[in-house]
């Protein structure tokens, strides 16, 4: 009998210390039966489901929204050398919005005439050296429009009203004249803009990026050189040139004449130095041929 109660305690020993070593059931996740009845939810689940769908309060989209907007603008203003997204736009490089002594000058046309392929200004943008913009305007028609161009250029019938702020050529004429007086114009392709402006500028205070050397390519066959680009260069694209150069997109659709006169001032920038100097050489020559012909 001794032996017997003995053997007892220690059987109900064993199983104590067995069952403390066991861990709890765990409850299971919530199914759903043949009839669609919804099983009793446990305490562990109900905890967890707590914790799963944490981020779907108002206020966890609102921060998650906030964080993606940050991400967007880094990525769109990452430097060159860190990168550039190669679909992102020429944008202001600084906060100075004063009329500097180099603006870029950029305009959109539309067509007139019978065959609508004669221009007339429709919009005229200027921005300054850190590409903020100093003008940006449309322009009543002088002329019935008959090509608004806006596959390339953006323009339409809407714009060139005075309900939706168009201006008067003239206006914007004489705005133009006063700011581009005794500054450094850099554009592309300016004798296009500054026709239709009816304007003249100083060749000496002219930047163009379609007549500069390094920016030019050989002509092609049969091909005639374009007036003011160096003997036996062609002219490029301006989106061309910017891909290259820069490592940015323009132009991929209706053009932005905010855009692409950034893209010049950009690309401008960027050979300034060699350019001045090469201006500056070139300036020495001609003023020591004028003095031995004097």
């Amino acid at each position: 009998k001794r032996r017997a109660a003995t053997t007892r305690r220690r059987d109900d020993a064993m199983a104590k210390k067995k069952a403390s070593r066991t861990s709890p059931a765990v409850e299971r996740a919530p199914t759903r039966s043949s009839d669609g009845a919804t099983a009793t939810t446990g305490a562990n689940w109900a905890a967890l489901k707590k914790r799963i769908n944490a981020g779907a309060s108002s206020a966890a989209k609102a921060a998650a929204a906030a964080r993606r907007a940050l991400e967007d603008v880094d990525d769109a203003t990452r430097t060159r050398d860190g990168g550039r997204d190669a679909s992102a736009t020429p944008r202001a490089t600084g906060r100075n919005t004063a009329v500097t002594a180099v603006l870029a000058l950029d305009c959109e046309m539309v067509g007139v005439g019978a065959d609508g392929k004669r221009s007339i200004l429709a919009r005229a943008s200027i921005v300054n050296e850190d590409g903020n913009v100093i003008m940006d305007a449309h322009v009543l028609p002088t002329e019935r429009v008959t090509d608004y161009r806006t596959a390339v250029s953006g323009v339409r019938a809407k714009d060139l009203t005075a309900a939706n702020g168009a201006v008067a050529f003239k206006k914007v004429q004489a705005q133009m004249s006063e700011l581009l007086r005794g500054r450094i114009l850099v554009g592309h392709s300016l004798k296009n803009d500054m026709r239709v402006l009816m304007l003249d500028h100083p060749k000496r205070d002219t930047r163009d990026t379609s007549l500069y050397h390094p920016l030019t390519r050989p002509l092609r066959p049969e091909e005639r050189c374009v007036p003011g680009a160096p003997r036996g260069r062609g002219c490029r694209a301006l989106r061309d040139l910017v891909r290259q150069h820069l490592g940015l997109e323009i132009q991929k659709g209706e053009h932005s004449s905010v855009d692409d006169a950034r893209a010049t001032l950009a690309l401008y920038k960027k050979f300034a130095k060699q350019w001045e100097s090469a201006l500056r050489r070139a300036d020495g020559r001609d003023k020591f041929k004028k003095r031995r012909v004097d």
